[in-house]
């Protein structure tokens, strides 16, 4: 995603904590770019996605627009000091999938009504620790994979099982992704 469209989306994030009066909201704009957590672009659907430490914003990145705002049910993310940040990825119909750095639960939000289905994962292997999943990619073949919030070790979702597999041991040398 080119600079500018992340300065829009900073722009459109500040646009909503400024009231109806016109007076600023409580944070500076550069609190608010901590604040923002990942930032997808749907160019099929000409729509902008952000994930917040509150919500899932949804734009028109034509006009700007605000279409959604969508707070997660029972959602948490452990700030960047402590974790990656969580993700947001989107697959070819539209449909956003958000992840939780310190709960192993993905969001499924339908691309077209906005629904939401909070799925819990049954792990395969460290169900004995806290984490979530930090990074999440689409394989070529429609599958979802993820990397462990804390322990940096590689997933195989299954959404339709609810389930994730662990796919290849640890890496230390595994860093934050944007």
């Amino acid at each position: 995603m080119s600079s500018a469209l992340k300065l829009i989306a900073v722009a459109l994030v500040t646009a909503l904590l400024i009231g109806c009066d016109g007076m600023p909201g409580r944070q500076s704009p550069e609190e608010l770019k901590d604040q923002v957590l990942r930032i997808r672009e749907d160019p099929e659907r000409n729509r902008l996605w952000l994930l917040d430490y509150e919500a899932v914003s949804i734009y028109d990145n034509t006009s700007g627009r605000l279409l959604r705002r969508i707070a997660l049910p029972d959602w948490a993310a452990a700030g960047r000091h402590f974790s990656c940040p969580p993700d947001l990825v989107l697959d070819r119909s539209g449909t956003a999938f958000v992840s939780s750095n310190v709960l192993p639960v993905i969001w499924r939000i339908e691309g077209e009504r906005f629904d939401v289905t909070r799925l819990e994962l049954a792990l395969d292997a460290d169900q004995d620790k806290d984490f979530g999943f930090s990074s999440l990619a689409f394989a070529p073949d429609g599958t979802l994979v993820a990397r462990g919030g804390m322990l940096n070790s590689l997933w195989r979702i299954d959404l339709r099982a609810a389930s994730a597999e662990r796919i290849s041991p640890s890496s230390p040398s595994a860093r934050c992704s944007g």
